[in-house]
């Protein structure tokens, strides 16, 4: 299962360098994700990728770090399928509202995040 937590670490790595080198890109496609998926599928991107992190958490050193992202994972991929009080619009128009540097600043989290989830495998 660590192979998973490479791929999912590498993933990380990959899309927080390219939100910070190439900002209006990584922007112009994430709103564009945004609208084309219609939020039901949406969903089901993070609960996989939660499902995953919680059965490859055994594998890492720590393993309760890596469970608490993949549970959150899952819960934001609930919130988005059921999206109770129109949450996803809102959070769809706060990102739409983000200026470049945001969008840095969640690369740059996603980088150390990729990194620190690599570097935790046994």
């Amino acid at each position: 299962m660590k192979y998973v937590v490479y791929l999912l670490g590498f993933v990380w790595i990959a899309a927080g360098a390219f939100a910070i080198l190439y900002t209006e890109d990584y922007k112009a496609y994430f709103k564009g994700l945004l609208t084309r998926l219609a939020p039901r599928r949406l969903a089901i991107i993070p609960a996989v990728v939660g499902l995953l992190l919680l059965l490859a958490a055994s594998s890492t050193g720590h393993s309760w770090f890596i469970g608490v992202i993949g549970t959150l994972g899952i819960i934001k991929g609930a919130l988005i399928y059921f999206n109770p009080g129109g949450l996803f619009e809102t959070s769809k128009n706060w990102l739409n509202t983000l200026s470049d540097q945001g969008y840095r600043l969640v690369g740059i989290i996603a980088l150390v995040l990729g990194t620190v989830v690599i570097s935790w495998i046994q």
